[in-house]
């Protein structure tokens, strides 16, 4: 019967479910670019009403939007011929936030569920990024300008890396990894994120008291920018997107590196004075020489080991595994503060404040020792947690243990219990020609197929395994293959 049925009608349900989800792709891509461009223009909108002495002209918004697109993602521009790099974080990570919920909604939308369909989506969306800001540097002609080849790779790796956080874990590239690294290593990186959390954390802190102690010269630092409120407004609203900025620049503070503006040195223990401009933010650098106080600092990268050390200890296995997490631990939080050190600085202008640098480098090198020393010493001195290893011989024994039936104590009785329910249910459920749940049959109890879509429900990655030593032999595979996928775990593999 399949054999009689022409081409043409059996694959037409697949073609056109294929051309709806380009057509999904092509809106989300155009939405996010127009999102991104009319923030760009309301925040450059922003400040000319309000400052005193400009002259609001809508069509000079919507022009300079262009660059400020470019400024979104990261793009190093030229005002004059003077280098502006470094800038701001915060716009940033909201185009990223939504270049990840477009994704995610595409993702949703098209039922794209394996790794080998969530390509096409990342791919497409970074190479159209990529594409624009290339072809706005290319256009721009005037006291703003940027390099293409600068533009294309900033904007196509932003929209890269945030498009492939917003599908990650519906289309199982989370699972591939998690399958294709050992235990210790998934334990590892989970605990690098835990780090990298506490260090952002550790560095708000900073700021947080930094604000609080120099908020005197916070205001005299707005007075003396302008009489009007506009002004006011402008240097508030640009100290608000450099606020992530500032919280990198807490941590490499803390961490003992320490940042540099020009001829200006800020360490814990030493600083060389030096010029800075004169807003808001800024204020909280000093320009005398450090107090002995100032050391305390020191104290909030020992607390982030400590902490990884602790988490640590619920990794089981050998002592030999949980130094492997550690030790991937520390690498992941210095990779992290390695790039967000080196976004976070950057050319401010040829003037005397020069180059603005958090020292990505040697940060890294110091977040790496500040992670990795203390977390080794608690895993090695302290040991492993002998209450989590207990609940996990007791929740592996319970499920060795065959199911029992309450009236009978007849295991076999619950088993074909068990297949009898499992068939009735799977006879309830079908899959059409992508893979995709079909709609069950109609149901008076069921709720609402608009208020609960199960293609909704996202994949559940297990959170950690178990060591190799404590685990019984099983007929799972090494690795998977991703066109198998279908973001569906098993019970073996959420254990």
């Amino acid at each position: 019967m399949l054999d009689s049925i022409p081409h043409a009608i059996a694959d037409g349900p697949r073609e056109r479910r294929h051309g709806i989800r380009w057509w999904l792709l092509a809106v989300a891509v155009g939405a996010v670019l127009l999102a991104g461009y009319l923030v760009a223009a309301g925040l450059i909108a922003l400040v000319m009403a309000t400052a005193g002495s400009a002259q609001f002209d809508p069509l000079a918004v919507l022009v300079a939007a262009l660059p400020g697109w470019l400024a979104l993602h990261q793009t190093a521009l030229k005002i004059t011929d003077a280098p502006l790099s470094i800038l701001p974080l915060l716009p940033t990570a909201l185009v990223m936030l939504l270049i990840a919920a477009a994704s995610a909604w595409v993702a949703r939308r098209s039922r794209l569920r394996r790794p080998d369909q969530a390509w096409p989506l990342i791919t497409a969306m970074g190479l159209v990024h990529a594409f624009v800001g290339a072809a706005i540097a290319v256009v721009l002609d005037g006291p703003v300008n940027a390099v293409p080849v600068d533009a294309f790779l900033s904007c196509g790796l932003v929209a890269t890396i945030a498009s492939a956080a917003g599908v990650a874990n519906r289309c199982g590239l989370i699972y591939l990894v998690w399958e294709r690294v050992e235990a210790e290593v998934w334990s590892g990186l989970r605990l690098g994120l835990l780090a990298l959390a506490a260090l952002v954390a550790a560095g708000g802190v900073v700021l947080l008291a930094g604000i609080c102690l120099s908020a005197p010269e916070m205001v005299a630092a707005l007075a003396r920018l302008g009489s009007t409120a506009g002004d006011a407004i402008g240097a508030t609203l640009s100290s608000l997107l450099y606020l992530p900025n500032a919280v990198v620049a807490g941590w490499s503070f803390a961490a003992g590196t320490g940042l540099s503006i020009g001829r200006l040195e800020v360490q814990p223990l030493h600083v060389a004075p030096g010029p800075v401009p004169d807003l808001p933010l800024l204020a909280l650098l000093p320009t005398h020489d450090s107090a002995a106080w100032w050391a305390i600092v020191l104290g909030l990268p020992l607390v982030v080991g400590l902490l990884v050390g602790t988490a640590a200890r619920r990794v089981p296995g050998s002592l030999a595994r949980r130094l492997l997490a550690v030790g991937v631990a520390a690498a992941v939080a210095a990779m992290g503060t390695l790039l967000l050190a080196h976004v976070g600085g950057g050319d401010l202008g040829n003037g005397p404040f020069g180059q603005v640098t958090l020292r990505p480098v040697a940060l890294a090198a110091a977040t790496l020792c500040w992670v990795a020393i203390p977390a080794a010493a608690v895993t090695w001195l302290a040991g492993p947690d002998l209450d989590d290893e207990l609940g996990a011989d007791q929740a592996d024994a319970a499920d060795e243990a065959p199911p029992k039936d309450d009236a009978t104590g007849d295991p076999s009785d619950a088993a074909a219990s068990d297949v009898a329910d499992d068939t009735e249910t799977g006879a309830d459920e079908t899959t059409d020609v992508d893979g995709d749940r079909a709609d069950a049959p109609a149901d008076d109890n069921a709720p609402d197929a608009d208020a609960l879509e199960l293609d909704d429900l996202a994949p559940e990655i297990p959170h950690a395994r178990e060591a190799a030593e404590s685990e019984p032999s099983r007929s799972k595979p090494a690795e998977i293959d991703p066109t198998e996928f279908d973001g569906d775990l098993t019970g073996d593999d959420r254990r």
